[in-house]
């Protein structure tokens, strides 16, 4: 009796029978017997290969792009299968599913490498990564040759110690298996990536705990960094950037668009490659998205800035790496060297940023310049502005066409040799220059005059087009106030001439009875007037220049660590100077208190001009009156006038000066706030004297 027979008997008379009786009882029914583990044994050495077997296949299956497209329509390999010609067990098909896991991660990498070797490479870092995968696929292909190698010495009757099961696979392929599942996730996050941003995606995978993980990765690493070592050799020990792929952090500039410094809110762009401040500034770039994640912010700017030095003493200063004193032997770079890459890129950043800062200082001479610049622009040398006034003066009062370059170089040249700026340096002086500015109708040359102090390269690294626009607009402000200050001290010296003369004249009672209290009250003014500006001028001087210098030279003696913070100290300085010289608010807010500095300046000279005049009627009439002859009927009238138009301009001088101190007790800079207690303390004073 068969078996079915007795297991229908059996059901009939309501026995249990187990499910796998059951089902082995109608398999063997059918005629179907288990697949042999030798034949199974061929199809996973098949699948191992991504190649499909007779009873297991791999079928393709398209899986769908992901919402936000970061990973497009691709293949994926299903695993299927075939029992025409015989059963394979649950706990066999596992063992299967399994193994054929390595197939599938397999078919994945070798497309990766596939798709990324090319007969031209494209990108270095993914040539390395291919590179490493192959030879990681050849390793596989060899273990495959040698399971095919014995599965052949089985099937011909040759037992060997260790016989070839489905389970001793599962056994041997345990750690090429997570080999191969790191390698495939790596090439799945490194898609499009190329460069540092490969790097950083692949070191990534170093922050674990699992240190078979991070000893495959270290050693993948190593491989796949080696072009970018070799592109950072180049950059910290040439200064030449090696990169024909666009991969490395550091890139060259595409398009030369200036990125002007600010001095202040000075912004003057300049033509690319026009002075060594562009071949700086502008002509290459960091780029933090290609920046390997290894490699801090920090020690990126440190390369980056060593880079740049060793290409700027090559390009603008006429210098390379292997005349710079104390240099060090090259080393090699590695990704598995972290403490030598460290050290290396410290010291090369030391030798090229330290030897580039010493060279501005003193072969290129920069603070001499400096000290040039607050000397003749800022005005500090108080000779050389008085006898550029007094050269200048009675010409720029002149319509500003009449005014001609060779006249202005002469007058500079007059004011040089009155002054001790006879004294300086040669070579200093022959880079100062007078000029008229471009002008419009009614312009004077006080509109139009400027000085201005040339230097080339490189020292116009620092001293860039900004700064010195900076510069100019500190000199025009300086020289206006000069300007006032000589002005209104000169109409405060001759109304007092004229004062002492009223008092000395026997014909002063034919004059107007009110001409004394006038003269008296006017002189207070001016008094008042000349106190107003002298104080601005020490201020300028003292709490301005003076400090701000105080400061650059305390910077500059504590140690400059490349051309970066010594531009960047440069330009503090000079917002130092503008924003509070010039009494300038925050930035982003109107210069309400810069321009009544100005416009109360106008009304000072309008006074001066004014009292000025009425100095020259009163002493007409007197002479008129020692010669006998008897008063215009007009004075009386032209007296009247120019007394109320200094009434006028007081009125207005005053309101203004309310107004200012108010300003200056809120400004948001203390020592622009003590501004307000020596003006009005000053202005009490010269008050109480008349």
């Amino acid at each position: 009796m068969s078996h079915t027979v007795v297991h229908v008997t059996a059901l009939q008379q309501g026995e249990r029978i187990p499910r796998a009786q059951l089902v082995a009882a109608l398999r063997a029914h059918q005629g179907l017997a288990y697949v042999p583990e030798q034949a199974l044994l061929r199809d996973v050495i098949y699948l191992l290969q991504g190649i499909s077997g007779t009873h297991v296949r791999f079928k393709q299956e398209w899986q769908m792009p992901t919402a936000d497209g970061s990973h497009p329509a691709e293949t994926v390999l299903r695993l299927e299968f075939d029992e025409k010609d015989g059963i394979i067990s649950p706990p066999t098909r596992d063992l299967i599913h399994r193994l054929a896991e390595l197939g599938q991660l397999y078919v994945r990498v070798q497309r990766y490498v596939d798709k990324h070797t090319h007969p031209t490479p494209r990108h270095l870092a993914s040539q390395s990564l291919c590179h490493f995968l192959a030879q990681e696929l050849q390793a596989h292909g060899e273990l495959v040759s040698d399971m095919e190698a014995q599965w052949h010495a089985q099937a011909e009757g040759v037992t060997p110690s260790h016989p070839l099961t489905l389970r001793r696979l599962v056994q041997t392929t345990r750690e090429p298996i997570l080999r191969m599942r790191l390698m495939s996730t790596m090439v799945e996050s490194c898609r499009d990536m190329h460069g540092g941003a490969l790097v950083s995606t692949i070191h990534a995978y170093t922050l674990t705990g699992d240190p078979f993980i991070r000893r495959c990765t270290s050693t993948l690493l190593d491989h796949v960094s080696r072009p970018f070592f070799h592109t950072l050799s180049r950059w910290i020990y040439d200064g030449e950037l090696d990169d024909p792929f666009d991969e490395f952090f550091v890139a060259q500039a595409s398009s030369h668009t200036p990125t002007p410094k600010q001095a202040d809110d000075l912004v003057v762009p300049t033509e690319p490659g026009a002075d060594a401040a562009d071949v700086w500034q502008n002509r290459f770039v960091l780029r933090e998205n290609m920046l390997p994640s290894f490699l801090s912010e920090h020690f990126a700017r440190k390369i980056f800035s060593t880079g740049k030095s060793l290409h700027f003493l090559r390009d603008c200063c006429g210098e390379d790496r292997a005349e710079i004193q104390g240099r060090t032997p090259r080393r090699a770079l590695r990704y598995s060297d972290m403490a030598g890459l460290e050290h290396a890129i410290d010291a090369e950043f030391a030798l090229a940023s330290g030897h580039l800062c010493s060279l501005f200082l003193t072969q290129f001479r920069l603070r001499d310049h400096l000290r040039a610049i607050k000397s003749y622009l800022l005005l500090t040398q108080g000779d050389f502005a008085d006898a550029l006034l007094q050269t200048l003066g009675p010409s720029l009062s002149r319509p500003a066409s009449t005014l001609y370059q060779h006249n202005l170089s002469a007058a500079l040249e007059t004011a040089i040799r009155a002054s001790n700026a006879q004294y300086e340096d040669p070579d200093i002086l022959r880079r100062l220059d007078a000029r008229s500015l471009e002008f419009g109708p009614g312009d004077t040359g006080w509109d139009t005059f400027t000085l201005e102090y040339r230097v080339e390269a490189p020292v116009n690294a620092v001293l860039d087009a900004s700064a010195m626009a900076g510069y100019q607009l500190l000199f025009n402000y300086l020289w206006q106030i000069n300007r006032v200050a000589a002005a209104v001290t000169l109409a405060w010296t001759q109304l007092l001439s004229t004062h002492k003369a009223v008092l000395r004249s026997r014909q002063r009672s034919q004059l107007d009875a009110s001409l004394l209290p006038s003269l008296h009250r006017t002189l207070g003014h001016l008094h008042e007037m000349v106190h107003f500006v002298r104080q601005l001028q020490g201020f300028c001087e003292l709490e301005g220049i003076a400090y701000a210098w105080q400061q650059l030279e305390q910077n500059c003696d504590a140690g400059i660590s490349d051309l970066d913070q010594l531009i960047e100290t440069h330009r503090h300085y000079l917002h130092t100077l503008i924003h509070t010289t010039l009494l300038r608010g925050r930035r982003g807010q109107a210069d309400h208190l810069a321009d009544d500095v100005r416009a109360q300046l106008q009304s000072v000279l309008a006074y001066a001009h004014c009292a000025e005049e009425w100095s020259h009627h009163i002493t007409a009439e007197l002479a008129r009156l020692a010669g006998g002859v008897a008063p215009l009927r007009s004075a009386a009238h032209t007296q009247s006038v120019l007394v109320e138009r200094l009434r006028t301009e007081h009125a207005a001088f005053q309101h203004r000066l309310q107004g200012m101190l108010s300003t200056l007790e809120r400004h948001p800079t203390l020592t622009v706030r003590d501004l307000a207690v020596r003006i009005f303390d000053d202005s009490h004073t010269a008050t109480m004297e008349f």
